[in-house]
């Protein structure tokens, strides 16, 4: 039809995939194609989280029922201190998290993609061109090009779509200052941390050390500028291992790359020497650890401009401290769905839904990228109630409470406001011009 909107995702990840799903859950007028530069569906990491408001949002998509079948069985995360031979546990999570593996995660949501949305695997974008009133035009690196009527950059924390957006705000400008800082929009920064991962299976463990916590159900170990989380994946039999060591001085620098690197397992156990017993037990049994430079993207002066706009990590990449990463990237392509199935949504009006957009979800996405990062730092007991080297039981009573009060958003609000305020300013932006 002549009126359908050309729709272009760049990334076939999970954020471009849920995109699309909700997409074709809300009715939006759109022909929609997915441009993935590798030559199948894949994802990179182990395990990842749910927390109860990403479920109001996999509900939407009508995928509940079969992750839930799929996840394994929520628990609270329990806290210990762990930095000492006997370690203390002294508190839970508010909420229960089910966890998954994310290559099973991306496979539902293949499974769920719509027959008629076309991907087009071995594509990477290189630029892309937007001066209306003509199409905006997509260049690859195989020498193609391709039109669409808007474009949707789901291509990740090294985005190639925020990179050209940036680039050419920064040309546009005849404010010296104003472009530098526009340019250096562009690359992810390191957080100064690192996360060694690894996966180890349930039954090895369970032989290794029968009483261990983790066995029965996640557990944090916390310490002085670092701490260890496990968690159970694959329905419970693998156990994913993430050990987190800050390096705060280094936050907002640029990371060499390669940002993910094979380390050996004297490598991570030297990160926890003098650690529980417990926390050598899983570092022990993990063959192939690897240790990822964790980038974030921060502090965006917008996620939009013109018919181009960017979603999930390729705009608010975080730290995985909320385990909110994931439901951002999500909540984002509910939200651009939804606009796009207004009746406001036209061809004409694409920069007022990208306007829109851009209002509601940079604000809240970049709070709880922020919100991710101090959980951090409460984590690593790096905050003022817990940084002395007596700290006592009730003060880590106290930092349990803290705890529960940066995460609450989590378990007792849901995604349907950010929603309908979007479209009610859409609504209000065209009826304006």
């Amino acid at each position: 039809m002549a009126d359908r909107i050309r729709l272009a995702i760049v990334g076939g990840g999970i954020y471009g995939l849920t995109f699309a799903i909700a997409l074709a859950k809300s009715g939006a007028p759109v022909d929609v194609d997915i441009y993935e530069s590798a030559k199948a569906f894949s994802e990179i990491g182990a395990g990842m989280a749910f927390l109860p408001r990403v479920w109001e949002a996999m509900r939407i998509l009508g995928l509940d029922e079969e992750l839930r079948a799929k996840s394994s069985a929520g628990t609270p995360f329990r806290f210990s201190k762990g930095d000492q031979n006997d370690f203390i546990m002294f508190g839970q999570s508010g909420a229960n998290m089910d966890s998954y593996h994310r290559a099973e995660f991306l496979a539902t949501l293949v499974q769920h993609l719509p027959s008629h949305f076309r991907t087009h695997f071995g594509k990477r974008l290189m630029s892309y061109t937007d001066e209306p009133p003509a199409p905006v035009q997509s260049h690859f690196k195989d020498g193609t090009t391709a039109e669409c009527d808007v474009l949707i950059g789901a291509d990740g924390v090294k985005s190639a779509v925020r990179r050209v957006l940036f680039e050419q705000l920064a040309a546009c400008t005849k404010d010296p200052a104003e472009a530098e800082r526009l340019r250096a929009c562009v690359p992810a920064k390191w957080t100064g941390q690192y996360v060694y991962r690894g996966l180890v299976p349930r039954a090895q463990l369970e032989q290794a050390c029968p009483g261990h916590p983790a066995l029965s159900g996640a557990i944090y170990f916390m310490g002085k500028d670092k701490y260890l989380i496990c968690y159970p994946v694959s329905q419970g039999t693998m156990i994913n291992v993430g050990g987190i060591v800050t390096r705060p001085d280094a936050f907002g620098t640029l990371h060499p790359e390669p940002w993910v690197l094979p380390v050996t397992q004297d490598e991570f156990r030297a990160q926890y020497a003098g650690w529980s017993p417990y926390v050598h037990h899983v570092i022990d049994a993990i063959k192939t650890p690897s240790k990822w430079a964790t980038n974030s993207v921060l502090d965006l002066p917008t996620y939009a401009s013109g018919r181009v706009a960017i979603i999930g990590d390729a705009a608010h990449a975080m730290t995985p401290h909320l385990a909110s990463g994931a439901g951002q990237g999500v909540e984002d392509g509910l939200v651009l769905a939804a606009l796009l199935a207004s009746p406001h949504a036209r061809r004409e009006t694409l920069p007022q839904v990208l306007h829109a957009y851009d209002a509601v979800r940079r604000p809240f996405s970049q709070d709880i990228l922020q919100r991710s990062y101090d959980l951090g730092s409460m984590f690593c007991l790096q905050t003022p109630r817990v940084a002395r080297a007596d700290v006592s039981l009730e003060d880590l009573q106290l930092l349990s409470a803290d705890i529960a009060d940066i995460s609450r958003w989590t378990w007792t609000t849901t995604a349907e406001r950010e929603r309908t305020a979007a479209v009610k300013m859409l609504g209000e932006l065209v009826a304006a011009e």
